[in-house]
């Protein structure tokens, strides 16, 4: 049944896909259907939760082993979030029943939604946690307000690329990545900030004097 729904999903969308269908599909009656699934919330429920699961242990990985600059270790923990784990979730308008559920909807499908919201932010908040107490973060920072921020973040991004059609989720993340780092930058500790200054001096610094006179003149330097 669930992989009659989701067939039916990706080809007529969700909306306009009924538990008929599904039961025709999947051949059974249309009260077996009901018999395991409410309404079709409960069937995008169970379609999404494993996804949920895995997208939440790919970043549970991040956290265990971060990455040492606490900007780089966030967008990759972040990225867990980025691929999104099966196809169910390529459609935008299952992503908008899950992120941005109906006001007041108490069902399975909200269910599944605050529980990985919370989960969500606990991941943010240990991993900061994490880069604070080994002296990557300033130790004065909030960690509550800074969770805060970077959910905001997200749920931010993902909402611009729910409502506009023609932004691409490679462009959103990478909209997203970068103002995550412009975040951290006030929130590294001094020794990480002065270590961020030297490598950004030294990539605004371009080629050395010495590469450059490698090159013939007029010549462009190669793309890395």
């Amino acid at each position: 049944m669930l992989q009659a729904a989701s067939n039916l999903f990706a080809r007529k969308g969700y909306a306009l896909t009924t538990f008929d269908e599904i039961a025709a599909a999947a051949g059974v009656s249309v009260a077996t259907v009901y018999n395991h699934f409410e309404n079709k919330d409960g069937i995008v429920a169970a379609l999404l939760r494993p996804d949920v699961e895995q997208i939440l242990a790919r970043a549970e990985r991040v956290i265990e082993h971060p990455p040492p600059d606490p900007a780089v270790a966030m967008v990759r923990m972040l990225s867990a979030y980025r691929n999104l784990g099966g196809r169910n979730w390529k459609s935008r308008e299952l992503l908008r029943l899950t992120i941005v559920p109906t006001i007041g909807n108490t069902g399975q499908l909200t269910e599944l939604v605050q529980d990985a919201e919370r989960r969500t932010q606990s991941q943010i908040r240990f991993l900061l946690q994490k880069m604070q107490a080994s002296g990557q973060l300033v130790p004065h920072l909030p960690l509550a307000d800074a969770t805060a921020v970077i959910f905001a973040l997200l749920n931010q991004h993902f909402a611009a690329y729910l409502t506009s059609p023609a932004l691409t989720f490679e462009a959103m993340f990478r909209a997203l990545s970068r103002r995550v780092q412009l975040v951290f930058d006030t929130w590294r500790a001094a020794p990480a900030r002065a270590r961020r200054g030297i490598n950004c001096a030294a990539a605004a610094a371009g080629p050395s004097r010495r590469s450059a006179r490698s090159r013939p003149a007029g010549a462009l330097p190669r793309r890395s």
